[in-house]
């Protein structure tokens, strides 16, 4: 790429993780090079929750984040939530964009822009499961990339995108779609956020947060979905 070289921070989990990955390959593809990876430790749940249909890409390449950072030629360094605000504080980060993480610190989220993406046309789908409950409740099915702060899945907004549904989809292919959208749409937002002038607050309370799908609901999640593309199809 021409030009300066941003300083760009990435933080992820210290575990091989998909969504990172997808996000390292489309930063490279873009030519960047002064990339660091932050590696917060990964917390392995005793029960995870078990959904009926798993929508989100989960098989990573099985190899390490730190040979993975080697082989890509970005630089790596181990870090926690209660670091990482001075790791990035001393490091100038010029973007700083989470590909994994859980809750962070506020501390952390109102010292430092951090660019995140949301599988949700915010704020219409807060929380968990975005995709199945856009489709229960009949509304966009979309991918935003804001700035977060201190409240989950809110902030300040960079970019929004509707997820086109077509005749011959399926569950899972709007899915994989709206997954494509994330990545593409966070990479880029490193080159949109320069030519914005304006970031509207993403906060409201007409909207609730939502939790995991329960499986009562679940269970009628491709009924429901055959009804919302018949009314949201683009063809």
């Amino acid at each position: 790429m021409d030009g300066v070289q941003p300083q760009i921070a990435v933080i992820t989990y210290n575990t091989p993780h998909r969504k990172t990955q997808d996000v390292l390959h489309g930063l490279k593809a873009k030519g960047y090079q002064k990339v660091k990876i932050y590696a917060l430790p990964f917390v392995k749940r005793e029960n995870p929750f078990q959904p009926i249909y798993q929508h989100r890409p989960s098989k990573a390449i099985p190899v390490p984040i730190e040979v993975y950072a080697d082989h890509f030629g970005y630089a790596f360094d181990r870090t926690t939530a209660d670091t990482l605000h001075e790791q990035l504080t001393k490091d100038h980060a010029d973007f700083v964009i989470i590909a994994g993480a859980g809750l962070l610190p506020d501390e952390l989220v109102i010292n430092h822009k951090i660019i995140n993406t949301h599988p949700g046309f915010l704020p219409k789908t807060r929380g968990l499961d975005s995709l199945k409950w856009a489709i229960t409740k009949g509304v966009e099915i979309g991918v935003t990339t804001h700035f977060v702060d201190t409240e989950a899945d809110a902030g300040f907004l960079i970019e929004q995108q509707v997820v086109p549904i077509y005749s011959n989809d399926t569950f899972h292919s709007v899915a994989q779609r709206q997954y494509e959208m994330e990545i593409e749409m966070l990479v880029n937002s490193i080159e949109l956020i320069p030519t914005l002038t304006e970031f509207p607050s993403l906060a409201t309370t007409a909207y609730e947060a939502t939790r995991r799908m329960p499986k009562s609901v679940e269970v009628h999640l491709m009924e429901a979905f055959k009804t919302y593309k018949e009314q949201f199809k683009m063809d």
